[in-house]
This record gives structure tokens, C-alpha cells and sequence, in this order.
């Protein structure tokens, strides 16, 4: 099989060496999470790391599955001017800033509407707006911004008026991210989300009610979780076979 460029045959080879068989990753294996928005107020990024990998369960405490997704897309946008110089047909190149936005659509089905369940970490406990948090967990008791809701987001579990001054706060989004063995391939945490647009649809011909929000956020932080090594052409070849190792499987 092909590892380098000089090995390359197109005939007889693939590109990349030593993929296995099988061991992809697909949307069934992603899992998406809402929680604070920001990692150091949970302890860090270690923190989330040590919280997601093994059993997971100390992520139960930072973290809120987000169910029923359907359609999940992550952009970042970077812009560049183009300096240009009289006397020559060369040019130079500035990098400028980067800005990163998420567009999240899901099923309404049963229980809590999307709004509710991104903001899931949040808590205001004095009335007479109370916003209680889905589940115990370590971001609401240190919430870096304990604001108090004067407009109402909705009660229970709709939560649609994006209006409501609870939406001024910002939430975390995590994103894990597995192949089909369940070996994790890593993970990212994006801080300081806010949600610009939201929308709710459904038609009388169908049976479906579906929502989707976008989504900007300051910065994305990647979680150095235990996690499979880095594979490459010359790596994958070994990827999964006799001698491969992964975090919680013990070789038998």
C-alpha cells in the first residue's frame, strides 16, 4: 500500500496506507453536549478531558446531552487582505481575525425544546423568574455570571423567546467525537456561545416539528482526551491490528 509519495500506484494502491475496514466515524458515534461557557469554570480544559474520558461519569456533572439532532455543521471564516506593491505584480498576504459559527437543527419530539436544553447548565433561583438547571451540575454553582432573568425565555420545557434577557448569557457546547468501535478520535469544547437565531417550523402535511439554532462562539478549545494516536499513511497500517491499543480496552 501507498505510505509515501514515491509509493503512490494507482492501480494497486490506496493513498492513504492501512486504513481498516470498518473503523469510521459517523454522525451515530458524535456526541454534542451543552454546559458552562467557559472550561475554567469547571477547572479547565484538563478538567473535561479527565471528566470525558473513561467511564465518563464526572462529565455528568459539567455536561448536558443534546438529543434528537439532525443536521450539525461547524464553519470558521478567517479573513485575509491582500497587499499589493507598485513597481512589481507580487503580493503579500495579512491574516486577519477568525470567527467560528455552529448551526445546530433538531426533532422536536417530547420534553424540552432545543432553547431549553442548550441553556440545560443554567440557573436563576430568585423569583420572580426562575430558571432551575436540568441537572445537578459543578457550572451552575459557579456560574461566572449568576444574572438575574427579568424576561422570561419560557416556562417548563418550551423556552421560545429568544428576547428574553437569558439569552444575553452565554453556554458551552461540546463536541466528542468516536469511531464505530467506540475508540475515541477527540474532542472539542467551544466557549462563549450565543445564539443569534432560532426557529421553530412545522407544516399541516407533515408530522414533524423541527427547530435549528445558529450558533457564534468566541473560541474552540480542543480536549486532549485519551484518545487513539495520531494515524498517518506510515501509522495506519498498524491502526487496529495486533499490537493497537486503546483507551479502555485491555489486550486480551
Amino acid at each position: 500500500m501507498a505510505g509515501n509519495f514515491s509509493d503512490w500506484a494507482p492501480y494497486t494502491s490506496y493513498v492513504q496506507a492501512g486504513l481498516v475496514d470498518g473503523a469510521y466515524a459517523n454522525a451515530g458515534y458524535t456526541m454534542l453536549a451543552a454546559g458552562p461557557p467557559r472550561l475554567a469554570n469547571i477547572g479547565g480544559a484538563a478538567a473535561i478531558a479527565g471528566a470525558v474520558s473513561g467511564n465518563g461519569q464526572a462529565a455528568n456533572q459539567i455536561v448536558y446531552p443534546i438529543g434528537i439532532v439532525q443536521n450539525f455543521n461547524l464553519s470558521h471564516t478567517r479573513n485575509f487582505s491582500r497587499i499589493f506593491e507598485i513597481g512589481s505584480e507580487r503580493s503579500y498576504f495579512i491574516a486577519g481575525r477568525t470567527v467560528g459559527q455552529i448551526g445546530l437543527g433538531r426533532l422536536y419530539y417530547h420534553g424540552s425544546s432545543l432553547l431549553r436544553i442548550l441553556y440545560a447548565y443554567y440557573q436563576d433561583l430568585i423569583p420572580p423568574t426562575l430558571v432551575p438547571a436540568m441537572f445537578p451540575n459543578a457550572g451552575a454553582a459557579v456560574m461566572s455570571n449568576p444574572h438575574d432573568v427579568i424576561i422570561p425565555a419560557g416556562y417548563e420545557n418550551i423556552y421560545l423567546n429568544l428576547a428574553s434577557d437569558l439569552f444575553a448569557q452565554p453556554i458551552g457546547l461540546l463536541m466528542y467525537i468516536r469511531d464505530i468501535n467506540l475508540h475515541t478520535l477527540g474532542a472539542v469544547y467551544f466557549e462563549a456561545c450565543y445564539l443569534p437565531n432560532h426557529s421553530l417550523g412545522m407544516d399541516a402535511q407533515g408530522v414533524l416539528i423541527q427547530e435549528s439554532v445558529s450558533v457564534q462562539f468566541e473560541r474552540a478549545v480542543p480536549v486532549a482526551v485519551a484518545a487513539l494516536t495520531l494515524i498517518s499513511n506510515s501509522t495506519a497500517s498498524n491502526a487496529g491490528g495486533a499490537n493497537a491499543t486503546f483507551p479502555g480496552v485491555t489486550p486480551g
